[in-house]
């Protein structure tokens, strides 16, 4: 049999029935025009999000090291050339590789200068929006399965600003758009929206996001398609960079305390604070809604109880956030004060007292008290005059935490027939130098005998520690009638009920 080609442009010759029926039969059947009626491709590199929008200035080149320069790596410039083996094992999950060419429903490829469209609902000739044809990109089929690329960044500097950017593309000239999450240590900071589709040409779309690193020195991303199913959702994206962006000097701070009275107002001469608990910074994008909040930072409270988010851009209203289940909460901690604290910041400016308050339980305290022959003098075993007695007396929260900061007092009366030992507790023991020993199990005090521990000669109980005012003789001094113990801090409260201890010698008279 012999096949005749006739030439298509020669069937459609204007004016012609034939024109006008196949014409028709073309629609029916659904089937693409040439790919000659497309154009390639337009750039579009407009960002309102970027560092420079805001005022800012990007320095250094891509800290990003996970995948080559240019992202996806780089092929020698001839048309449609896709690796056949996977370049970025296990950066990539959710997903199965396959060559550009042999796509099938939730696969993944990388593709340079395809000026061949892979398949008809596909546009053709397409090259890197960067690197030209000689750049390869990422494409995705996500009918299946949604793929996530996933990279990070080592050695980033604490409270620095860094801007994060990509480029993406819907691939199809039509159907169904996908969007594209951009995730900063598994919280969202940036969706791109609807990757639309153009049957002109398709759109090479820059998206970028300014973040602050907070206390972190690693960070990781992920780029998340959030669609599947059928007719469209195909994208690509590439040329991912991360930069450092400098330029600003905003300041927003607090405090996460205790709160003692419930009145949700910090007051740092009677409350405690909490360290190491964790503080998000988001974008409120100008709504009042928080479901549209952008992820920009987080950090944690310092040993003083405080957080700072340091290089803040005045652009944006920020809201702020504590983790309310943060496991270095005391576990009876509840949150008290309100959530999503707004931080209106004008340039070069500092926003303080952002302060998030958590309610404890009162304190429960309990006083136990044990005494011992002091073996150490190599005499008697028996409480008999003459002979030292070691005392030990322990503390118990088996409540909430202690109320008020440096409130731990204990005035410990002595008998008439005890004479106070005002020398080294322990004798040659490695223990302490001092009169009194000290040791906590979990209750979060400091203790320095100095300023710590005084002494009163009074017959009545002193009424505080400043009425403690008795300089004991060296050795045993039979004027000693109360120990005064204040170590400071908020005593901690939780399932073990945290105790700290005071130990001293006494001779029976």
């Amino acid at each position: 049999m012999v096949t005749h080609v006739v030439p298509l442009a020669f069937l459609l010759r204007a004016g012609s029935p034939l024109h006008l029926a196949l014409m028709a039969c073309l629609c029916l059947l659904g089937i693409a025009l040439p790919s000659a009626a497309w154009a390639a491709q337009t750039i579009n590199a407009t960002s309102t999000t970027s560092c420079i929008a805001q005022g800012g200035t990007l320095v250094g080149g891509n800290l990003l090291t996970d995948f080559d320069n240019g992202t996806f790596g780089f092929e020698n410039g001839q048309p449609d050339q896709s690796p056949s083996t996977n370049p970025y094992v296990g950066q990539i999950d959710s997903g199965q590789f396959a060559n550009f060419y042999d796509f099938f429903h939730g696969a993944f490829g990388f593709i340079a200068n395809a000026q061949t469209a892979r398949n008809g609902a596909q546009h053709p000739g397409i090259t890197d929006p960067v690197y030209g044809a000689t750049g390869r990109f990422f494409a995705s089929d996500p009918n299946v399965t949604s793929p996530t690329i996933n990279f990070s960044a080592q050695n980033v500097v604490p409270n620095a600003n860094y801007q994060v950017s990509f480029w993406a593309a819907n691939s199809e000239p039509n159907g169904a758009p996908n969007d594209i999450n951009l995730e900063i240590d598994g919280i969202t900071s940036l969706n791109t929206g609807q990757l639309l589709a153009f049957p002109s040409a398709l759109e090479w779309k820059l998206y970028s996001y300014v973040f602050n690193a907070g206390n972190r020195t690693d960070v990781i991303f992920a780029l998340r398609s959030l669609e599947t199913g059928p007719r469209g959702r195909d994208f690509y994206i590439d040329n991912v960079e991360l930069q450092r962006c400098n330029g600003q000097n905003g300041v927003i701070e607090g405090s996460v305390y205790s709160d003692v009275d419930g009145d949700n107002i910090f007051q740092p001469a009677r409350e405690a604070t909490f360290n190491n608990i964790t503080v998000q910074l988001y974008d409120d994008r100008g709504t009042a809604a928080t479901a549209d909040d952008l992820f920009v930072s987080s950090t944690s409270t310092l040993t003083d109880g405080m957080f700072r988010f340091i290089n803040m851009f005045p652009s944006n209203n920020y809201r702020l956030r504590v983790i309310e289940n943060d496991p270095d909460l005391p576990v009876s901690a509840t949150f008290g004060t309100p959530q999503n604290l707004l931080a209106v910041l004008a340039s070069g400016a500092t926003v303080s007292n952002r302060n998030f308050g958590f309610d404890l339980p009162p304190p429960n305290f309990s006083v136990t008290k044990a005494s011992q022959v002091y073996a150490g003098q190599g005499g008697g075993v028996f409480h008999i005059p003459g002979q030292d007695v070691e005392y030990g007396l322990t503390v118990t929260n088996s409540g909430g935490s202690g109320y008020d900061a440096n409130s731990n007092l204990m005035i410990d009366a002595l008998p008439s027939s005890l004479i106070f030992y005002n020398g080294d507790f322990d004798g040659s023991g490695t223990l302490t130098s001092d009169p009194i020993y000290f040791v906590q199990n979990g209750a979060g005090l400091s203790f320095d005998y100095t300023n710590d521990v005084r002494f009163s000669d009074a017959a009545n109980a002193p009424t505080g520690f400043a009425d403690c005012n008795y300089a004991p003789a060296p050795g045993y001094d039979p004027d000693v009638r109360f120990i005064c113990v204040n170590p400071k801090g908020t005593m901690s409260s939780g399932s073990a009920p945290p105790s700290w201890t005071i130990r001293f010698r006494a001779q029976i008279n």
